[in-house]
């Protein structure tokens, strides 16, 4: 034992021997360059024990609670008070503070109080009925609101909110699992936005690679020539976002999703039962034998939308880059005056009174206080893995393998475990961009690709992990259970990060853009066979 180790177990005191075969056997302290505690293998263990606990109790909840204490134990040298008393304090509270994160949390509150007044109405009831006759298929709806997704590019935490009031009624009656609709709603918000350059995650990546550029005084190219240049080649996205469809289209479902999707067919239960829905579901006030009309819903979306480009045509759009707090804004602000469009519609159709209104709105603001403690759980586990330098354990026990032709594959695989386990896509690029850019320009690598494989790799993790805040929104949308959309989604996920990091492998070698239409060919080749074994093995007829 080191004179660090030795250090650490007189400061743990005998109170605390209970943890020293386990401490001695995976975990040591040294004092870095920087001064700072390095953890090594225990800092994976939060998120370890948040991704194995949801899995295992399907209680999302209590594993992220649990290892957000896990982890303030250990930065607190094992004291059960005062980690409990730094769990708190140093991240919960400063999590939520911070200011992007309330902005989310008050958008959502709203967006919230929006679909419970818009359930409330019979207008979503009235839209779905009519949209029934003309969408007779699940293939439909589904590729219908793949399309709604891909439309609504300009944000990534607020399109599955957006999109998932207006579908929810059609995709229940067209009889498309949760689990389904979620994976649609979480594929094209993320890897929809990733593929944007003017707004949150594109300013965000060109921030970082301009610091770069700058400090490798690099002049002859420009942040956004870098991230332009790496469009064609986050083949995470890309992949991801045709799969969707197609599964949409298609309905070549495999693995659990198929089981979802046969369960719903077949014995109309949209939802596992027992399962746990994200949100509440709200009341019906309204009379289902009359028909309300459609523009009760209509017209409030349209006031919705005119109010969010407006205010983003204001401040730039489409010519200028608007910041992330704009967009929230604009958001926040377009669902208010969309509540009040229909508050005001349902006193002139007399519907409901002002008074009923005002209560249904703020009953749904309160329902999204369960997912303000979710996300507040998630952002405080991806403040833990910070501070235990859970990325920087992760690159220093893979930096072994990295040479110049798998350096794109190598870097999006170190992406993926960094954003599954802290379900953080934009700490994972944080961390890698620094790291990236600086050894492609020295190994002369492609830049746009190399740019290309770290983003991929964060949205691996933001897109598929339990505990991503992308994920969580999407379940939001749907209405669905977390856990079980998890599960189904994770195999499809899997399958596009394993063409994904072949693909970058190949453009380690070739940098072409042409690399992308073999990958699509495969991969929708692939689907089409796992689910034709999957029919059969699962014993289904079509359904």
């Amino acid at each position: 034992m080191g004179s660090n180790e030795a250090n650490l177990f007189c400061e743990l005191g005998w109170q605390h021997v209970f943890f020293v075969p386990f401490v001695g056997a995976i975990f040591y302290l040294e004092d870095n360059m920087d001064d700072n505690i390095y953890y090594g293998f225990l800092s994976l263990l939060p998120a370890l024990i948040a991704i194995i606990l949801s899995i295992c109790t399907k209680n999302i909840i209590v594993s992220l609670l649990i290892a957000v204490y896990v982890g303030a134990l250990i930065i607190n040298n094992f004291n059960p008070f005062t980690g409990l008393i730094s769990m708190i304090s140093d991240f919960m509270y400063v999590k939520i503070a911070e200011e992007s994160n309330a902005q989310t949390i008050f958008m959502m509150s709203i967006i919230g109080g929006f679909v419970a007044l818009l359930t409330s109405t019979g207008a979503a009831n009235s839209f779905a009925k009519n949209m029934t006759h003309k969408l007779d298929s699940r293939s439909k709806g589904e590729f219908l609101t793949w399309i709604g997704g891909i439309v609504i590019w300009f944000t990534d935490t607020g399109n599955s909110l957006i999109l998932g009031p207006i579908f929810e009624e059609i995709l229940d009656k067209l009889k498309t699992s949760k689990e389904k609709f979620a994976y649609i709603l979480d594929v094209t918000s993320i890897c929809d936005a990733a593929l944007i350059p003017i707004i949150g995650w594109g300013v965000y990546s060109m921030g970082l690679i301009d610091t770069e550029l700058k400090n490798l005084s690099i002049n002859s190219i420009s942040s956004w020539t870098v991230y332009v240049g790496a469009i064609p080649f986050n083949f995470y996205a890309i992949i991801s976002l045709v799969l969707a469809g197609f599964l949409a289209f298609s309905q070549f479902d495999f693995g659990p999703m198929l089981k979802a999707q046969h369960r719903a067919a077949v014995k109309g239960e949209t939802m596992r039962e027992g399962g746990t829905p994200m949100r509440k579901p709200i009341k019906e006030h309204f009379n289902k034998d009359v028909d309300v009309s459609v523009w009760i819903m209509i017209i409030p979306l349209i006031v919705m939308v005119i109010t969010i480009f407006t205010n983003l045509i204001l401040n730039g759009f489409p010519r200028d880059v608007v910041p992330g707090k704009m967009i929230r804004s604009s958001i926040a602000a377009g669902f208010l005056l969309a509540s009040l469009t229909l508050i005001l519609l349902s006193m002139k159709d007399k519907i409901m009174t002002f008074n009923e209104c005002m209560s249904i709105f703020l009953k749904g603001v309160s329902n999204s206080s369960f997912m303000a403690v979710l996300l507040t759980l998630a952002w405080s586990l991806g403040g833990v893995s910070t501070q235990m330098g859970t990325a920087e354990y992760i690159l220093r026990i893979t930096e072994g393998f990295l040479s110049p032709e798998v350096l794109p594959g190598i870097f999006f695989l170190i992406g993926c475990i960094m954003s599954f386990a802290t379900g953080s896509s934009w700490g994972t690029m944080a961390i890698l961009m620094p790291l990236a850019i600086p050894m492609a320009y020295k190994l002369d690598v492609s830049l746009s690709v190399v740019v290309a494989a770290v983003s991929s790799g964060g949205l691996f993790g933001d897109s598929s992990s339990p505990i991503s805040d992308t994920t969580m929104l999407a379940s939001t949308g749907a209405g669905g259970d977390h856990m079980d959309f998890f599960t189904c989604m994770l195999p499809y996920s899997l399958t596009v990060g394993v063409i994904s990091f072949v693909t970058f492998i190949i453009a380690g070698h070739m940098a072409s853009n042409l690399i992308i239409f073999a990958s699509l060919v495969f991969v929708l080749v692939l689907a089409y066979l796992l689910h034709k074994f999957f029919m059969k093995k699962y014993g289904f007829d079509k359904f």
